[in-house]
């Protein structure tokens, strides 16, 4: 007999901790009364009337021309490199020296480091025009005119070519 009450003592101590493992869990998992809820919160009602628009922000004028608040900076200070410029102020000095083949040498040393610069082919097409080569200048001039320039350069490539085509 002793052993048939050991049995069923022995299986309700290895039952023990897994039966209160359950219990545990059963009685979390109903919250044990809190006052949140498990459910996913349901949309917000859709209003049955759209709510009135303003009217004041249509009603005012609106300036169609954006007008800016600072000027930009000329293209002459974004395309010049310093060495091109150090180079074009020699070439003028060369030029005011009735040096001109010097000053072409000049200006074409500074239209290889800088390209796209319409104040080198300006320069270069006014030394070709002092060396009396006025179709050379005529070309050099419409290629700076290509250029993008400012307006103040295009004003003066401009008069420039008005000048060669006059001498052609």
């Amino acid at each position: 007999m002793d052993h048939t009450i050991s049995l069923p003592d022995h299986r309700l101590l290895t039952c023990r901790p897994l039966f209160l493992t359950v219990v545990a869990t059963a009685v979390l998992s109903t919250g044990c009364g809190t006052k949140y809820s498990t459910t996913t919160p349901s949309a917000p009602p859709v209003p049955t009337q759209l709510p009135s628009v303003d009217n004041t922000i249509q009603n005012t004028p609106v300036d169609p021309v954006i007008k800016p608040t600072t000027m930009a900076p000329p293209l002459e200070a974004v395309r010049s490199l310093p060495a091109a410029i150090a180079l074009r102020d020699q070439a003028a000095n060369a030029t005011a020296a009735d040096n001109h083949s010097r000053a072409l040498g000049l200006l074409e040393r500074a239209l290889r480091i800088s390209p796209d610069d319409p104040l080198t082919f300006q320069a270069l097409a006014q030394s070709h025009l002092a060396m009396n080569q006025p179709g050379q200048a005529l070309q050099l001039a419409r290629r700076g005119l290509s250029l993008n320039p400012t307006n103040a350069q295009r004003d003066s490539l401009m008069a420039l070519v008005e000048k060669c085509q006059a001498m052609l």
